[in-house]
């Protein structure tokens, strides 16, 4: 994984740590730890804060560099799987007949 998350240095990727996916820039990757940077919507004030963090790489579950996705929250993307999903049958069915 070291080797791996130093090809993404200086780089935007989606990294999972424990369990929260980041959408990060890769800093740094030391020994043992990965040094990243991202940004927090804040609802209430709305704007992004910038936080840097440091987690140790055997803390990264995973890694994706696909940067365009609907929503990392798992109820929201079923939904519009689904979603999509009934408009692709939809269309089928109009086709058929």
């Amino acid at each position: 994984m070291k080797s791996l998350l130093q090809t993404y240095l200086e780089q935007e990727i989606w990294i999972l740590v424990r369990e929260k996916w980041y959408f990060a820039t890769i800093i740094g990757v030391w020994d043992d730890l990965l040094w990243f940077k991202h940004r927090t919507y804040n609802k209430d004030t709305e704007e992004d804060t910038l936080w840097e963090m440091v987690v140790k790489i055997s803390e990264v579950v995973a890694i994706d560099k696909v940067r365009s996705v609907i929503s990392r929250k798992p109820d929201v993307l079923i939904s519009r799987l689904l979603e999509t999903e009934q408009g692709t049958n939809d269309y089928h069915q109009d086709h058929e007949h």
